[in-house]
């Protein structure tokens, strides 16, 4: 009897050891999904493309992506943790694994948001289980989390200390900018989320930045112009999305886009951002005449745009986005760190005096 007792009070002591590390889990219906064009889209996906049927294939599947998408909640914990499940664990060929399926942290200071940490996904497996900062003072902060931004993510859950305060919140802005564009927008080849320029641009700016980015298929079709139009309040539309357009497509297209924009929101303003330099024309001759076509059609456009007396329209040409000295891009073509840092810089400033005029 005395041993049974003993047996008992011993895995009472395991027990109570044990509770000293238990966490609460956070399911993803406890948060308010940011950064979203539509209210009420399947999952975490951009855009409902049941309801708009007549986009492209490949653009359909590209607005699955929870690009862009973040949380943001307050909590003492001193750990923070996630699990999350992606479609599938497959990744890019330009892409840090924390881009493409992983997320990033910060925390609200006096002077904005200050990063935090990131979750590295599982290489091999759709599921993912990380800790994304630990040893935190157990004060309260406000945490932001940004989505992965090449995947369509199927859950999440986040995990903290088991005594641990925690309130959902919602980020409270003056204006709405939406960023339609190539994969630049995107996000590649950015190391993690928080540093795909329109992220950068939001926090910046104090805005709710939009990411409409579909990686390769940026090519202003009609389809394309008319959901965008049925975004709902917007301060600022975007344009940069000449990369991924050819010639022909962008001297054939961009009157028309930007006109059906107009109708749907007139006043707005709208800015039009030329081709960033591809460092890899520094050599490829045919990539360097089709960059010097993609951007020459468009400045003719806007001027046609100007002349038809198309008001609230913006440019930025491509000089020195990326930099000059050719180290801005990982492959030739997407940004760097380095290289996004150096596009908010004149990015940043244009949209900045956009919002304030």
């Amino acid at each position: 009897m005395k041993k049974k007792i003993n047996t008992l009070l011993f895995i009472i002591l395991i027990c109570s050891s044990f509770s000293s590390y238990a966490q609460q889990v956070i399911p993803a219906s406890k948060f308010e999904i940011q950064g979203k064009p539509f209210e009420n889209t399947p999952r975490y996906h951009r855009v409902d493309t049941l309801k708009y049927k007549s986009l492209p294939a490949a653009v359909k599947k590209l607005y699955t992506h929870a690009t862009g998408m973040y949380v943001t909640f307050k909590s003492n914990t001193g750990k923070l943790s996630l699990r999350w499940k992606t479609v599938d664990a497959e990744l890019g060929n330009n892409s840090t694994p924390i881009m493409s399926r992983g997320f990033d942290a910060y925390v609200k200071e006096a002077n904005g948001w200050r990063f935090a940490g990131v979750a590295r996904p599982d290489l091999k497996k759709a599921e993912s289980n990380a800790i994304v900062v630990e040893d935190m003072a157990n004060t309260e902060k406000e945490f932001l989390l940004y989505f992965p931004l090449y995947k369509e993510l199927l859950d999440f859950e986040v995990i903290i200390d088991e005594k641990a305060s925690f309130l959902a919140t919602r980020q409270s802005f003056n204006k709405t900018v939406v960023v339609y564009g190539s994969s630049i927008v995107h996000g590649a080849s950015a190391s993690r989320p928080g540093l795909a320029y329109p992220a950068q641009l939001g926090r910046r700016l104090n805005a709710n930045v939009i990411n409409m980015g579909v990686s390769g298929n940026a090519r202003m079709e009609p389809a394309v112009a008319d959901m965008l139009g049925d975004i709902g309040t917007v301060d600022l539309f975007i344009l940069d999305c000449v990369p991924n357009s050819s010639p022909e497509e962008v001297k054939e297209r961009t009157f028309n886009f930007v006109a059906r924009l107009r109708k749907s929101h007139p006043g707005v303003p709208i800015l039009l951002i030329e081709s960033i330099t591809r460092e890899i024309s520094n050599y490829n001759l045919k990539w360097k005449s089709r960059l010097t076509e993609q951007n020459k059609n468009f400045r003719l456009q806007y001027e046609k745009l100007l002349q038809a007396g198309y008001k609230d329209l913006y440019y930025l040409p491509t000089d020195h986005l990326i930099g000059d000295d050719s180290e801005g891009t990982v492959d030739g073509t997407h940004p760097t760190d380095v290289g996004f840092e150096r596009m908010l810089k004149i990015i940043g400033a244009k949209v900045g005096a956009i919002l304030h005029d």
